[in-house]
């Protein structure tokens, strides 16, 4: 039977994500108007995918005034993207130039302005618009060293660190746009409050542990970083930065580890499910969220309206809080240790010369492989496949990162390569909200503070909720500039 890795069970969570939360509280762009920017060349205006607004201006340059030097981009709304990502020393970006010919893009500083616009074919400018990178209230939120509970999010507190930075952590989360860039460009979320940033913490996979928040976005507009972890002691911000407040998640609520004793497990709606404990499956994801065990995890997906006919639950929390994923086909089962996987009873598990695994028979994937849903949203297909399958899959992905490399390479905006093997195409998919009964039991742990603050937790036990709103290769941590 094939045994993967503890990275392979992160690489597959992270990449099975299936929600992307919204950055910002004003509505999002229709698929239509976005495909509208992204392919016309210089578009009338710009949001970016953070929220950043653009006036643009076609045919017109707009000299001087560099945040840095120019680098490669193939596009105007690429350019205008990496504005809206830009972490500036003491200031973000405020304009672009985007140069046709030569693909160049340059960043403005804050003293660009529509004073400076020159016509010159074959150039496009574009100017945030007015307010955009206007602070918000820069008081702490909380009582410093505070502990607070999160709105909605039952199971789990952090402390408030006002006026405190976390520096490194950094990590290509599931919500960001992939591939993930490098540094100055590595920030995404932009949000009004701290409690914001910190829900978009909590829908991230790998496990989000801490965010710090820019309230004057002196930094730039992506003013949200989640963290994996963070320090014992957190350091004072430098001048330029302005003003930091952070928090970190300091206890989570045990998620049950042990799996039921029994081979089935009869589920809401009277549908019987077989156990495969220790295991783990690759299907395709509908959506994921918390519960703190397995047969919650079950009874989601027995009232779920999206076909689902299996699930997979991360006891270990490694992939992130939302630790069930709710899937709509099956595929080769595995061993993990940290994972258990139930399926319903009568779907096919394909088969494998190389492994088998209890209860498993030939035959195609169950369900439908879309899980679309209406609207702008969309499931994620999951990861690479473990073992000789995830393999073949990386070396594919090797050489096509090269080639892609060597065909565009730039001096800024590196793309993670590493990062890129664990995503597919990805979007937002619907919150999942569990329906009918209250989901039944093992037992309520206590809830556990986290002592060692450096280590990434666990979430173990009880069914008395299930939080629904809505990597792994490890990359170098990066310094808050």
């Amino acid at each position: 039977m094939l045994v993967p890795s503890r990275g392979s069970l992160m690489a597959l969570l992270w990449a099975s994500a299936a929600i992307a939360t919204p950055l910002i509280a004003e509505p999002i762009l229709s698929r239509d108007l976005e495909a509208r920017q992204a392919n016309t060349k210089c578009p009338d205006s710009y949001r970016s995918k953070n929220g950043l607004n653009f006036t643009t201006y076609c045919e017109q340059n707009n000299p001087q005034n560099d945040a840095l030097p120019r680098f490669n981009s193939p596009s105007m709304v690429d350019c205008m993207e990496h504005c809206s990502r830009y972490w500036g020393n003491g200031e973000g970006c405020f304009g672009v130039v985007w140069v046709e010919a030569s693909n160049d893009c340059w960043l403005r500083n804050s003293t660009t302005s529509k004073a400076g616009l020159v016509p010159l074919a074959g150039n496009y400018a574009a100017l945030i618009k007015d307010g955009e990178m206007n602070p918000v209230d820069k008081s702490c939120p909380n009582n410093d060293l505070s502990i607070n509970k999160m709105p909605g999010v039952e199971g789990i507190q952090y402390t408030t660190h006002c006026g405190k930075a976390i520096g490194g952590y950094d990590e290509c989360f599931s919500g960001y746009p992939k591939p993930c860039w490098e540094s100055p460009y590595i920030g995404f979320y932009h949000t009004k409050t701290l409690m914001e940033c910190l829900k978009i913490c909590v829908d991230q996979h790998p496990l989000c542990r801490a965010v710090s928040w820019s309230p004057e976005m002196k930094i730039g507009f992506a003013n949200c970083w989640p963290k994996t972890g963070f320090p014992e002691t957190l350091t004072d911000p430098t001048p330029k930065m302005g003003t930091i407040h952070s928090a970190t998640i300091t206890q989570i609520d045990p998620v049950d580890r042990q799996c039921p004793s029994a081979k089935t497990y009869t589920a809401q709606g009277k549908k019987d499910f077989e156990l495969h404990c220790g295991q783990l499956n690759v299907g395709t994801n509908i959506t994921s969220l918390h519960t703190q065990n397995v047969t919650a995890c079950i009874d989601a997906c027995a009232t779920n309206d999206q076909k689902c006919v299996g699930v997979l639950f991360d006891s270990s929390l490694q992939g992130g809080y939302k630790n069930c994923y709710l899937q709509n086909t099956t595929s080769v089962i595995s061993d993990q240790a940290s994972a258990t996987y139930a399926i319903l009873a009568g779907s096919n598990i394909p088969s494998s010369t190389s492994s088998s695994s209890p209860g498993s028979s030939s035959g195609s994937s169950s369900g439908s492989s879309s899980g679309s849903s209406s609207g702008s949203s969309k499931a994620w297909i999951a990861g690479p496949v473990v073992g000789v399958l995830a393999g073949l899959a990386i070396i594919g992905g090797a050489i096509f990162l090269w080639r892609r490399r060597k065909a565009n390479a730039a001096p800024v905006g590196v793309e993670k390569g590493p990062s890129d093997t664990h995503h597919g195409g990805y979007g937002p998919a619907p919150a999942y909200s569990p329906g009918g009964d209250e989901p039944r039991q093992y037992y309520d742990a206590p809830p556990t503070e986290i002592m060692d603050t450096r280590a990434t937790s666990e979430l173990p036990a009880s069914t008395k909720y299930a939080h629904a709103d809505g990597r792994g290769t490890k990359v170098t941590p990066h310094e808050l500039p």
